[in-house]
């Protein structure tokens, strides 16, 4: 049974839980697929559950509202990372020996096939502790986390194509171009990056604990509307 620090961890961890299971309905064919997987298989969900229990420490440790969004803008940024490989080649495509150097370079320590097996188990993670993080974020009235987040997701996107470039190009002449190309990315995602961890919420009212009661009940007194 997986262990909790606070009533409010594990009150985040309820709710993490809620939306998962809600999305294995999702309307996204590819986020139904992947949360129903992890929900279905009793081993994979238990090391969603104990990996996400991890990453929400640091939010269930913040009393301040504000303080705990800050906390779950820094969580989505480190899903994006975790993401980005699998996104890319899916994205992009990439097969064959492209590839192989790619996971080469993030798996370097595992055969090529045990890298493709634990990048793609961390991705299908990654996507099931975002949808949570996304439920908690609403819970919480900020408006814009998933701009800001979502911002950042599209630059780093960026970013990393052009990181994985270098990684399997040969030409030099490109290896250049891309090299100053990434000095300005790196700048523009340090500058996003640090409205994300920074920028303070508007939203008002109490803390996740209150907020979450709200919700349960059925209502929102900020936005003032009822949920289904």
């Amino acid at each position: 049974m997986q262990r909790y620090n606070s009533r409010r961890h594990r009150k985040m961890m309820d709710e993490s839980e809620y939306a998962l299971r809600q999305a294995c309905d999702s309307s996204c064919q590819r986020v139904s697929r992947i949360v129903s997987t992890i929900v279905g298989d009793s081993q994979k969900y238990r090391y969603w559950e104990s990996n996400h229990a991890d990453l929400l420490l640091p939010v269930a440790e913040q009393s301040n509202k504000k303080r705990q969004i800050l906390a779950l803008r820094k969580l989505e940024v480190q899903l994006v990372h975790r993401r980005a490989l699998f996104n890319l080649i899916r994205d992009q495509r990439i097969q064959g020996k492209a590839r192989q150097k790619l996971f080469r370079l993030f798996r370097a320590t595992r055969d090529y096939q045990d890298a493709v097996i634990a990048e793609h188990q961390q991705y299908m993670i990654a996507m099931s502790s975002r949808v949570s993080t996304d439920h908690l974020i609403d819970i919480m009235h900020d408006v814009d986390s998933k701009r800001l987040v979502q911002e950042y997701e599209e630059s780093y996107a960026e970013y990393f194509k052009l990181k994985c470039f270098l990684a399997i190009t040969q030409e030099s002449y490109f290896i250049e171009l891309v090299q100053m190309t990434m000095r300005d990315a790196r700048e523009d995602l340090r500058k996003k990056r640090e409205r994300i961890e920074t920028e303070l919420p508007k939203t008002e009212g109490s803390s996740f604990d209150r907020e979450a009661i709200l919700a349960q009940s059925g209502r929102y007194p900020i936005l003032n509307y009822m949920v289904g």
